[in-house]
């Protein structure tokens, strides 16, 4: 019984000893995991851990609002980097001139003395030969200009330009009468002269930024001549037809005007256009023809950033 008994305490201290050791396990695993939960980030954390650096949640991108430079408001005027084109008609303040004209007046002065001392006795319905007036008038003129400011008060560009003349004249009809005289014909309205040039051109714009745009252009190209003309300035038994073959030559003058600015983008143009021509056709070698015209249009930009 004293053996049996011994052995209980035994077991008794054992027992208390082993749970004393699992106690004291117990504790250091519960201190390691509160350890290690302090220690890890949570999902939340490792996901802005992960995110690059100054970057934000993409709500944040969302309602940032981003702030751009305000455009300054186009100069008013001629300026550096400034496109225009401008379209004006031109009425004709001179009186058509040059070599071509005085040709063609020298041919009806021929007409004149052969009617008065008669050379030239009827016309094309058998009644006596009379010799009316001859009028030459220079038509109204369409110019389009394409300009390109590539300094604060200079451009260049390009122009089309079209223009006429037209008569109102008499000619001996292609056969004659019996006695072997030329027959009158009556007046008739024909256009003399029509043209279509393309020109450049360089400009002085003097006051730069401004409502008020007085500008110099100096224009030169090339034309291309229609019309009728004769080859001398008597009859020719031979010609049946005077229309020009082959006409064209050198265009060249100068304009002085001013655009009158209503907004950044367009203005009024008034403009003086003198303009000279040197052509040459089938018929002839070398012609010259001159015009004066005074011009009003309207000019628009279509690029004005500074």
């Amino acid at each position: 019984m004293l053996y049996s008994y011994k052995l209980g305490s035994k077991t008794k201290v054992a027992l208390w000893a082993l749970f004393l050791c699992f106690v004291q396990v117990s504790s250091l695993q519960a201190e390691q995991t509160e350890n290690s939960e302090r220690q890890s980030p949570t999902e939340e954390e490792e996901s802005v851990q992960d995110r690059p650096d100054n970057s934000q949640p993409e709500e944040d991108h969302r309602n940032t609002d981003t702030v751009l430079p305000v455009q300054a408001p186009a100069p008013m005027g001629f300026h550096k980097d400034r496109m225009s084109i401008s379209l004006l008609f031109g009425a004709p303040i001179s009186a058509p001139s040059g070599s071509f004209i005085s040709h063609e007046k020298s041919y009806d002065n021929y007409l004149l003395y052969q009617i008065e001392g008669g050379q030239i006795a009827t016309d094309l319905l058998g009644q006596q030969a009379r010799y009316y007036n001859p009028s030459y008038d220079s038509g109204a003129m369409f110019i389009s200009d394409l300009e390109a400011a590539f300094a604060r008060n200079f451009g260049g560009g390009v122009s089309f330009l079209f223009s006429s003349v037209s008569t109102r004249r008499q000619d001996v009809l292609p056969w004659k009468d019996s006695s072997d005289r030329y027959i009158m014909n009556y007046p008739e309205d024909r256009v003399l002269y029509s043209e279509g040039a393309l020109l450049g051109f360089l400009s002085y714009h003097p006051i730069s930024e401004s409502r008020f745009d007085p500008y110099i252009k100096l224009r030169a190209g090339i034309t291309f001549v229609h019309g009728y003309s004769h080859q001398y300035t008597i009859p020719d038994p031979y010609t049946f037809e005077t229309d020009i073959n082959n006409g064209r030559g050198s265009i060249y003058g100068a304009s002085l005007g001013v655009n009158v600015y209503l907004n950044q983008y367009s203005a009024l143009t008034l403009e003086f256009t003198s303009i000279g021509r040197s052509i040459s056709a089938d018929q002839f070698s070398n012609r010259t023809l001159n015009n004066d015209y005074l011009s009003v249009g309207i000019t628009l930009g279509f690029m004005g950033n500074n």
